[in-house]
């Protein structure tokens, strides 16, 4: 007696499945197609308008599956802006091989990453990204952060001089529907940036993800990290210009907004303590201009004008690894630049505040 325990049956498998899936919506379609010709002679649209709504219904059904976050954030609408961008601005070029990426400061050649490799990715963490998406992370980033960011500062500089140039440099608006306020420019100087960033991502003194800011941060060197990730980090961010200061974040889905006014080592602990956080990180200097180009390109504003509606962002996800201090930015009104400096992680001050990240 054979047992059925003992048949194997070969279970088709996700690929198969999805092209069984569309080939049924294509004979569908045709079905659908055939009746709406023949409704045309009968007058008698009954069949047509039910295979109408059970093709539409369908076709939605397999686009969760294919992509589960393109109807939510349409994802590729913002991937094409992200990837016009900073191709536009001369961020990422054409490569040895022809493709679109950066050279890395190991000296290595990384591709811009593709479509499906992010939609991919946020399909493998569905459960968190949806939860992170529920509680306002709808902005994705795509950052270079291999780039040297010495260079990526110039590419910064040389975007916000032509903005000024164009008539098109303005400050952070509160409300999409604020008038333009149109910005000076310290044009010999419109990225003033402390002299410790000068190569301190290729020496090693800027160090990744610490877990505190001390000499015993426990972070990582940017080459470290790029043997382990590859040359550019994807993130989902809050759509937040400007930090909220205190007392006027809101709160979405159980997570409170951080607001500004306090120190970079009380930000961390609720990074790495508060339940209302998990999967949060610090963002990079290199995350804020990449963040602050997307920006400027989008809008023809600037980002944490902390003298109009924005505050001063810390950037957690990195720290100096000589001083302890941590990376901060902003646009200043009186220098008419922007500022790239660093902050006392016991400091605490009314503008300054963070953003977070979720990476993918």
């Amino acid at each position: 007696m054979i047992h059925c325990s003992h048949i194997q049956r070969k279970m088709p498998n996700k690929h198969e499945q999805l092209n069984k899936e569309l080939k049924h919506l294509k004979t569908l379609k045709t079905e659908f197609e055939q009746e709406l010709d023949d409704a045309r002679e009968t007058k008698d649209t009954t069949r047509a308008r039910e295979l109408k709504t059970q093709l539409e219904r369908e076709t939605a059904e397999l686009e969760e599956k294919v992509n589960p976050f393109e109807r939510i954030l349409n994802l590729e609408e913002q991937y094409k802006s992200q990837r016009d961008i900073l191709e536009r601005t001369g961020v990422i070029g054409e490569l040895s091989d022809g493709e679109l990426g950066i050279k890395a400061i190991d000296n290595e050649e990384y591709t811009f990453p593709a479509y499906r490799e992010i939609a991919e990715r946020m399909k493998e963490n569905r459960e968190t990204i949806q939860t992170k998406i529920e509680q306002g992370f709808t902005q994705l980033l795509i950052v270079p952060f291999g780039m040297n960011l010495g260079d990526l500062i110039e590419r910064y500089e040389q975007i916000i001089i032509e903005h000024h140039r164009d008539g098109k440099l303005l400050a952070t608006k509160k409300d999409p529907s604020d008038p333009d306020e149109p910005l000076e420019l310290n044009e010999s100087e419109p990225v003033w940036a402390w002299s410790e960033y000068k190569d301190a991502d290729v020496n090693g003194d800027l160090v990744y993800h610490p877990k505190k800011f001390s000499k015993e941060h426990r972070g990582r060197t940017k080459e470290d990290i790029l043997k382990e990730q590859g040359g550019f980090t994807i993130l989902l961010l809050e759509d937040l210009p400007n930090i909220p200061r205190e007392g006027e974040g809101k709160t979405i889905e159980d997570r409170p907004q951080f607001e500004t006014n306090k120190t970079a080592n009380q930000y961390l602990e609720e990074l790495q303590d508060n339940p209302a956080y998990i999967s949060e990180v610090g963002m990079t200097p290199e995350d804020w201009i990449t963040y602050a180009i997307t920006h400027l390109e989008q809008t023809d504003q600037v980002v944490d004008d902390w003298q109009g509606n924005g505050s001063i962002s810390l950037q957690l996800g990195a720290c100096f690894s000589a001083s302890g201090k941590v990376p901060g930015a902003t646009w200043g009104r009186v220098n008419q630049q922007a500022y790239l400096g660093g902050s006392d992680p016991e400091n605490s001050y009314s503008v300054f505040g963070i953003r977070s990240a979720v990476r993918v």
